[in-house]
């Protein structure tokens, strides 16, 4: 039994609807924290192994569009939108969009990672030759 919140789960399949894979559809991996009655949320596709030909066990991050639209009308509220293009810094998560504002009666400050943090394993793994 998962102890992630129901309105969470809902959040993260917000964003999950919002994305258009360009390739290979992989899964999304989350973190989530509450502090001060806010919930600082990450949502990012989990990488993807490469099985046979050239690039053989080579990982590499999904492509992906995101509607940002849709997730701002599922928010009952947002306060701000922003775009990080590169990290600020060594424990920075690197290039996401962010809304900050209030889903489901919660404060949330949720944001779309390009890249799933360095200690993701590969979600998947996908036939690199083709077949």
């Amino acid at each position: 039994m998962s102890d992630t919140p129901a309105w969470l789960t809902s959040l993260v399949e917000v964003v999950a609807d919002a994305m258009t894979s360009h390739g290979v559809p992989g899964p999304l991996g989350f973190r989530y924290r509450e502090e001060d009655s806010s919930w600082d949320v990450l949502v990012y596709p989990l990488p993807v192994e490469l099985v046979g030909g050239a690039h053989d066990g080579g990982v590499v991050s999904p492509c992906f569009a995101l509607d940002l639209e849709r997730i701002r009308a599922a928010f009952t509220r947002v306060d701000d939108v922003n775009w990080t293009a590169h990290a600020a810094g060594p424990k920075d998560e690197g290039p996401c969009i962010s809304l900050e504002g209030e889903y489901d009666g919660h404060e949330v400050w949720l944001r779309v990672l390009a890249f799933a943090p360095d200690d993701e394993e590969p979600g998947m793994k996908v036939d690199a030759t083709g077949r």
